[in-house]
């Protein structure tokens, strides 16, 4: 195990960030070690991946863990792919995709690490990894003793689960292989991207390049401009509950959710606000697409969340709707 002090936490907002203690795992064999290191630092702790879905504090005074297993295993016996918490999350998506392991192409493109998609329950596009996965490799922090939790015992629902904000280091995952050739593309992007430049979607790749460039138009790319991607999740409210008093029902984008309720296309909701939003020195909304918040690289998390935060107020009053925050804030 490798132990920095007062060091640097990446992410892609661009925050200049450091922290107590930032800890190193290469594999299994360090959990003791970081068994006692944790026993004899009686300090809060985080857990991290490549740093895509964090606001941070200019500086963390604790702990900072970060399992670099990186491994890829293709256990075709039990019908598995066993991988590593560090292994990045789009060199798996391809990976499957060359190997005609279906399921995985609605997702490519996502910023960050294997270890970090259940957390959120990562999903696009009709898409989410709760569907993909059969089982999770865990090493508790408070029990000190590895564990593995089943697809329910995650309690995945919609961008969360039961591993959000808990003291399990996930170091493992292990995927369903698919090979059945069912590919879900009736998204409504992705049909109008067919129906619009009049090509086929008969394969995994062909469905992973249309959705590569529905991307690529909307969503800017971490490593170029900063941000962390979708900054709110698109609310699930009751219909009769949303004030359609300045803006009519038919200028929001709605889907049905279920028998009482209707989930609201937030990027909509800030659109029709953004004129209203004042201008920030270190913060701005992406102008190809409304829900993501872009930084100059000079921001602070009292920034981004200072603007987040009017965006929230203006969406609430205009319609009635709270705007939830769908990266993870540290403070």
């Amino acid at each position: 195990m490798i132990v920095e002090k007062n060091s640097s936490i990446n992410n892609s907002l661009g925050i200049s960030s450091k922290c107590k203690y930032l800890l190193i795992l290469e594999s299994e064999n360090d959990f003791d070690e970081l068994k006692d290191f944790l026993t004899n630092n009686n300090e809060k702790i985080y857990i991290v991946g490549e740093g895509t879905n964090l606001v941070l504090p200019n500086y963390y005074d604790g702990i900072i863990i970060r399992a670099n297993f990186d491994t890829l295993i293709e256990d075709k016996a039990n019908n598995l792919l066993r991988v590593g918490a560090a292994y990045n999350w789009n060199d798996l998506v391809n990976f499957c995709i060359s190997k005609n392991i279906n399921g995985f192409e609605n997702l490519i493109d996502i910023p960050g690490s294997v270890g970090a998609s259940p957390i959120q329950n990562i999903g696009a596009y009709g898409a989410e990894v709760s569907s993909l996965i059969k089982s999770i490799d865990c090493y508790c922090l408070t029990e000190f003793k590895k564990i593995n939790l089943t697809n329910s015992e995650c309690d995945f629902v919609y961008r969360n689960s039961s591993l959000k904000n808990s003291k399990r280091l996930i170091y493992n995952i292990n995927f369903l292989i698919n090979n059945e050739s069912n590919l879900s593309i009736n998204y409504q992007t992705i049909r109008n991207y067919i129906k619009e430049n009049n090509i086929n979607a008969n394969t995994t790749r062909d469905v992973a390049n249309i959705i590569s460039k529905i991307r690529s138009k909307a969503l800017p790319n971490p490593n170029i401009i900063n941000n962390v991607g979708s900054f709110f999740k698109n609310p699930i409210v009751g219909i009769d509950s949303i004030n359609f008093t300045s803006h009519s029902k038919e200028e929001l984008i709605i889907w049905n959710y279920d028998q009482d309720h209707v989930k609201v296309g937030a990027a909509r909701l800030i659109e029709l606000i953004k004129n209203k939003i004042s201008t920030h020195k270190n913060v701005s909304l992406f102008k190809n697409h409304s829900l993501v918040l872009i930084t100059n690289g000079q921001a602070t998390q009292e920034d981004v969340l200072n603007y987040a935060s009017e965006i929230q107020d203006l969406v609430y009053k205009t319609f009635n709707i709270k705007l939830e925050i769908e990266p993870n804030i540290i403070f």
